[in-house]
């Protein structure tokens, strides 16, 4: 039984080692994020370990259309 006892320790102790140390790496992940957020850094947008959204301010009804280049057109009537 003392055996059996040491295995379920043994075990709870390398499951709770590896979720802490999931959490200290995230933070720390987090952590440098915000730092290199704040210092302007433009590798982040080719960093794999960021994801990037993009948030477009537009008018209600309006829609985005991919791979098309928006041009100012001139109206010429008289």
């Amino acid at each position: 039984m003392a055996a059996a006892g040491m295995v379920a320790w043994s075990c709870s102790a390398v499951v709770l080692f590896g979720v802490a140390s999931y959490v200290v790496f995230e933070g720390l992940k987090r952590w440098r994020v915000g730092l290199r957020l704040s210092a302007l850094d433009e590798s982040l947008l080719y960093d794999d370990g960021v994801s990037v959204e993009v948030i477009t301010d537009a008018p209600t009804g309006s829609s985005i259309v991919g791979g098309v280049v928006a041009e100012f057109v001139e109206d010429h009537r008289d």
